[in-house]
């Protein structure tokens, strides 16, 4: 995953969700005048990260209820990335500390 800039905000995405993001723009792109890309300014607020922590309504400029959904999505699947890996430290963590008590126990009966 790499940060990547969406309407002037950081934002991590996976290969998969930039290439969508990329494809979106494109399938909205009408020059001279109107870019796809213009459809996703002022919807998020990231932080230092990458991650989407805010999406605004879409008051001030129109856009597409396919951005809307796609960013919406974005931040749904970063929130499940980041539990996974707390999940995954975790289990790790639970691992090492068993397998230290293992260790404890076998050498306690070898005594």
């Amino acid at each position: 995953m790499q940060k990547r800039v969406i309407a002037n905000q950081m934002v991590l995405l996976t290969d998969d969700e930039y290439q969508m993001y990329k494809d979106i723009c494109a399938s909205y792109d009408r020059p001279p005048s109107m870019k796809g890309s213009d459809l996703f300014q002022d919807l998020i607020v990231s932080d230092n990260n990458g991650y989407i922590t805010y999406i605004k309504p879409p008051s001030t400029r129109q856009t597409s209820m396919e951005v809307f959904l796609f960013i919406c999505s974005i931040m749904q699947n970063q929130q499940l990335r980041l539990m996974q890996k707390q999940v995954d430290d975790l289990c790790a963590n639970i691992k090492l500390q068993a397998d230290k008590l293992f260790e404890e126990i076998k050498s306690d009966l070898k005594k």
